[in-house]
Order: C-alpha cells, then structure tokens, then sequence
C-alpha cells in the first residue's frame, strides 16, 4: 500500500499563504503500514501543495 497524506477531520483550517484561501491544514504523512512519517501542511484549494503534498506521499 502507498504512503497517504491524512487531514484530521477537526483540524481548522488557517489562510494558505500562496491561494489566501482559508484551506491550509496539518496533514500526518502515513506510511502503507500505518507508521507515521512526519508532518506537513496542506491547503486543499492550491493545486500546488496538493501535488507537492503527493508527491512526497509517494517516495
């Protein structure tokens, strides 16, 4: 299984920096495992943090 970015479902979103969007969550990078890698922050409107959030899920 793939690593996954996770968003907590009671995480508040905060403006995003880039789109100004208040869309900018705490997101847990998750191995396939269940093992968690770390953390990043992830704004679910900008088209750029998405693909820069799955990339770093993938390796």
């Amino acid at each position: 299984m793939p690593n996954r970015v996770l968003i907590s479902r009671d995480s508040k979103p905060i403006p995003c920096e880039e789109c100004g969007l208040p869309a900018l969550h705490v997101a847990r990078l998750v191995s396939g495992e269940g093992e968690l890698l770390g953390q990043t922050m992830v704004c679910t409107a900008c088209r750029r943090h998405r693909s820069e959030a799955d990339a770093i899920a993938v390796h």
